[in-house]
């Protein structure tokens, strides 16, 4: 007869558990008052905003979708544009200035990847100024989408590249030796090996990319001013919820529209889900 063995919890992993547990409802609780405040009136938003709609008290509203839907969708089709130009450059870029620094040996190889990694350590913000004056006076690219995707692009290399090469680093030199063997090219070691054992952390970077072209507002809304018709949907929210002038806008459409602004994001990560851990958690153990 075997004996159950006793579990014995340790103190430090009752107080892990209950950290983790307080941290994802901090997480988690702005949104579950986004959602529910999406289903009310105006009035039971600001008599309870905590409450649950479905009783008689609090009914459920639907129309604050169709309505948010008619002032953001043209916004979500500029953002979903916007992202695909940045995933598409900065994984396509990134990838083939990896492959070389981790492939190929020349001179200065050193000193290139070096450079290419201080420039992670400055912060945004300080290029801002000298970046809009770049895009609008030297490339007259204001007001349009080109203009906020090249410097997101660029500013995105330093970290893909620093991830990819680091994945290329770790695939064993004989596969490629043996590719070169056969007679494969750069490009077909490239295409046929290099990138598809990599796709954990080229979904991750695409995914992070995604995240960053869907939330950024300060370049965009810098850029796009006064080009309405062009804005994303982190400034077109912005400025269609914010308008003083628009009275129909009430809580529950700004809710609304939240949510729906939120929903490819959640669908993306859905999709994309176990690609993304597994990048990082084989980047973690590379680096």
């Amino acid at each position: 007869m075997n004996r159950k063995q006793k579990i014995h919890i340790k103190p430090g992993q009752i107080v892990v558990h209950i950290v983790i547990i307080i941290l994802l409802f901090l997480v988690l609780f702005p949104f579950y008052v986004l959602i529910v405040n999406s289903f009310k009136l105006p009035k039971d938003i600001l008599i309870n905003p905590l409450s649950f709609p479905g009783t008689a008290e609090v009914p459920i509203v639907l129309g604050a979708y169709g309505k948010a839907w008619g002032y953001i969708k043209n916004y979500l089709w500029n953002s979903v544009v916007l992202a695909f130009f940045e995933i598409a450059g900065v994984l396509s870029i990134a990838s083939f200035a990896a492959y070389g620094f981790a492939r190929f040996h020349f001179i200065g190889k050193n000193i290139f990847f070096t450079i290419f990694l201080s420039f992670m350590m400055i912060p945004g913000i300080l290029t801002l100024a000298p970046q809009y004056a770049l895009v609008y006076s030297t490339f007259g690219l204001g007001q349009t989408i080109s203009g906020v995707a090249l410097p997101a692009i660029a500013g995105g290399m330093p970290v893909a590249i620093f991830l990819i090469r680091t994945f290329f680093s770790g695939v064993p030199d004989s596969i490629f030796e043996a590719a070169e063997l056969d007679g494969a090219s750069h490009v077909r070691r490239f295409l046929m090996m290099a990138v598809p054992l990599s796709l954990p952390i080229l979904f991750t970077i695409g995914l992070s990319t995604l995240l960053g072209a869907w939330n950024d507002i300060i370049w965009a809304r810098l850029i796009l001013y006064g080009k309405e018709d062009l804005y994303t949907i982190s400034v077109g929210v912005f400025v269609a919820f914010n308008s003083e002038t628009n009275k129909s806008i009430t809580d529950t459409v700004i809710y609304a529209g939240y949510c729906i602004a939120s929903l490819p994001l959640v669908i993306a990560f859905c999709f994309t889900s176990k690609q993304f851990i597994k990048g990082l958690t084989m980047g973690a153990i590379k680096m």
